[in-house]
């Protein structure tokens, strides 16, 4: 029969002592931590979200990123939600800091659930308030707004997935189609004749830069003859001395830019012009109307008639003129005629001149006295 080892006061004192360490030491720890504030007045802030997201007691709290207490409680709100993204579904419970709680907390911060790293530890940030803000008294709700969600990033990323894999496989077709020698940079790559043309293509660019690395040509002449880059440089000095005369007020150009007489004067021309330009829209809407002379001359078949018929009449007689019928007509081909006009033309020269010469012979005045 085994017997039973006597327990003496010292190992009962041991004993008391290693648990009461133990005691302390796991009291300290959670002191430290913040899971137990035994010396420090406990100061709750509360605040109602849609979902907590893996949010659990002990859970940092942080103002503007730093640490000021942590979650003692998670729990269901009293009340139902009136639909399931309702705000007032859970209600988180937060032992802060109260000093902290009372210089920085504010009506107007706001609580955010957030995370340490994409897939780390909840936290719950509160913006720090403003002076527009009044102080918050222990137990008081804070304003919350919807933090970021791992499964909201997920469903998000789906989509840009799916284009994603989409776009992989339009390339893997396009690759495909490439190696097959189709579309153009297919043929590019296959054909030996497109490759031969660019290849002559490059030649020729190198024979162009050649060309014109000696002067020869438009371009090289340009680039290398000093004479025209001579010749360019007066011109752009001209340019140059013509907007200075422009910006002075000299010369037409400048005078119809600075002055305002000319430039008057230049709209009253213009106007003119425009009122002009409407009295003949006026006369050519009267003319095609067939109002006045010229109008009736363009749209009257009667005044076209009769012009017809009077142009018909000077034909005939022309051709009546041309056959030498008629005193026109013997005028213009009877040779004898013309002889006799002209002798008489002679003669009354003739007599022109002696008349002149000698008056008086033809001049006789007669005086008779009873």
């Amino acid at each position: 029969m085994a017997t039973r080892k006597k327990v003496t006061l010292a190992d009962l004192k041991v004993g008391i002592l290693v648990l009461a360490s133990l005691a302390f030491l796991i009291f300290m720890i959670l002191t430290a931590s913040g899971g137990i504030a035994l010396f420090e007045e406990e100061f709750i802030v509360k605040a109602r979200v849609a979902e907590v997201d893996g949010l659990i007691p002990g859970n940092e709290v942080r103002l503007a990123g730093y640490r000021i207490g942590n979650v003692k409680e998670v729990r269901f709100a009293p009340e139902l939600p009136d639909r399931p993204e309702d705000p007032n579904t859970i209600e988180i419970i937060m032992r802060v800091d109260p000093k902290v709680a009372r210089e920085r907390i504010r009506s107007d911060s706001v609580v955010t659930l957030g995370s340490i790293g994409l897939l780390g530890d909840k936290v719950v940030e509160i913006t720090p308030g403003t002076k527009h803000g009044a102080p918050i008294q222990n137990g008081a709700y804070l304003r919350s707004t919807p933090g970021t969600n791992i499964r909201k990033i997920i469903s998000g990323v789906d989509p840009l997935i799916a284009d994603l894999a989409d776009t992989a496989e339009q390339i893997k077709r396009l690759v495909a189609g490439v190696n097959e020698g189709r579309g153009t940079l297919g043929k590019l790559i296959r054909d030996p004749k497109l490759y031969q043309d660019i290849d002559r293509t490059v030649l020729e660019a190198q024979e162009l830069v050649r060309r014109i690395r000696e002067g020869e040509g438009t371009v090289g002449k340009l680039i290398n003859d000093p004479t025209l880059y001579m010749d360019l440089k007066r011109t752009l000095t001209r340019l140059e001395q013509l907007t200075r005369d422009l910006r002075e007020g000299q010369g037409t150009i400048a005078r119809l830019i600075r002055e305002p007489e000319l430039y008057e004067k230049l709209d009253r021309t213009m106007t003119r012009l425009d009122e002009i330009a409407a009295r003949v829209d006026v006369i050519a809407a009267r003319i095609e109307r067939g109002e006045g002379t010229i109008g009736r001359l363009i749209n009257d078949p009667t005044l076209h008639e009769e012009t017809k018929a009077t142009i018909t009449n000077i034909k005939n007689i022309t051709e009546r003129m041309d056959n030498g019928e008629g005193t026109f007509g013997a005028l213009l081909h009877d040779r004898q005629l013309y002889n006799n006009l002209n002798a008489l033309s002679s003669e009354l020269v003739r007599l022109i001149y002696d008349f002149r010469q000698n008056p008086g012979r033809f001049l006789r005045i007669k005086v008779s006295l009873f």
